[in-house]
């Protein structure tokens, strides 16, 4: 329950944010460098781990290193090996031993006490562990669970988020416009060069209502969650289907983001504009039409720290950058090859990007906040 606890709401969710928000306003103008030709999702990628672990590990976060960072991509692909195969030490070497540098660094990690300069959740974990009788080694490849949960879907959702928006310049357009309309200009003087323009991320989820439906359109599109529950007593859905108690019941998310009855018959397609229409915004709030976190007790108790990284990374670089594709036009990957246990499906390739900054923003320097920065968790 401690991700409940300080993830959920509150001020250690705005704590957890506000720390992320800062790594991202670091570590962009590196990893965005003028001229720059890389891939979109490893660009991505990078920048939310190194975001989103930082704020929750600390100084001492072991994805600082390099090699860590690289081992982790390293694992991830060999997930299926690791579940569905029999001889997985021949079929996911590679992974296997990536999976092992990730834990003896989270080893070092609780061994040194860098968890003791985290995000509060962190250590808490830890000694939740311990009093289970779980020794270092055993909590190091507990976090492995947490690296997958805070890793595994928001790089590849920021993905597809801004290849449905760069590859549509109006829209990108119109989100520069949202985002630029609530920015603050706090420049010295009017006659300051470079401007200083100030943007507090905290509030775009309500002032920027293109960027959201473009996210929850990511979401309802592409989410592959697959639901699990428990029935609970003998019972009979809609008067045909018997279920009997203790059976288990499998909600592959598709069925219901994709069902014509519940969206209409363009269900299939991506329309950014549908959550801009009242019709459809009530269903954001109903999990039997809208549920890419989940429903019930198991939803994703880290949504809203996810889902506020991505919308920043993504509020920052269109607001900075021209992204081009190195082919000339934008063409969707296909997903037929994307991992089952994954809640968002991977692209089968990834699309090289070239960089540039835009010529209205090369007067401007921006800052990126949430909030005010006054806050203090409470226990």
């Amino acid at each position: 329950m401690s991700v409940h606890k300080y993830l959920l709401s509150g001020s250690s969710l705005k704590v957890a944010t506000m720390a992320a928000v800062d790594r991202l306003s670091a570590s962009l103008p590196n990893s965005f460098e003028e001229g720059r030709e890389e891939g979109l999702l490893e660009l991505v990628r990078h920048e939310l781990t190194i975001a989103m672990t930082g704020a929750l590990y600390g100084p001492e976060n072991p994805y600082d290193d390099p090699e860590i960072e690289a081992s982790w991509r390293d694992f991830v692909p060999g997930i299926s090996h690791l579940l569905y195969s029999p001889f997985p030490s021949l079929t996911a070497r590679k992974a296997l031993r990536a999976r092992s540098r990730v834990i003896d660094a989270f080893r070092k990690y609780f061994e040194t006490g860098g968890h003791l300069q985290a995000f509060p959740m962190i250590p808490e974990m830890y000694e939740i562990n311990k009093s289970h009788g779980l020794a270092s080694e055993e909590a190091a490849k507990m976090e492995m669970a947490t690296s997958l949960a805070m890793l595994s879907s928001g790089a590849v959702t920021a993905f597809w988020l801004m290849f449905h928006i760069l590859s549509n310049p109006d829209i990108a357009e119109t989100i520069r416009e949202e985002l630029c309309a609530v920015a603050k200009d706090e420049s010295a003087s009017d006659m300051a060069t470079p401007r200083t323009k100030v943007l507090d991320l905290n509030g775009i989820k309500d002032t920027c209502p293109t960027l959201m439906a473009m996210l929850n359109e990511t979401l309802r599109h592409h989410s592959t969650v697959i639901n699990i529950k428990q029935v609970q007593h003998d019972t009979t859905l809609a008067g045909q289907y018997s279920l009997r108690k203790n059976g288990i019941v499998m909600i592959p998310g598709q069925s219901i983001h994709h069902n014509t009855n519940i969206w209409g018959p363009s269900a299939n397609d991506f329309d950014h504009r549908r959550f801009l229409t009242a019709e459809h915004k009530k269903n954001l709030s109903n999990t039997t039409a809208f549920r890419p976190f989940g429903a019930g007790a198991t939803m994703c108790p880290g949504r809203h720290f996810s889902t506020s990284v991505i919308l920043s990374l993504v509020a920052m670089v269109v607001l900075q950058y021209e992204v081009e594709p190195q082919q000339g036009q934008w063409i969707a990957p296909t997903k037929r090859n994307a991992d089952l246990w994954n809640a968002m499906p991977k692209p089968d390739w990834d699309i090289d990007v070239k960089l540039t900054k835009r010529i209205e923003e090369k007067d401007i320097e921006w800052k990126f906040v949430w909030g005010d920065g006054a806050v203090k968790i409470s226990s």
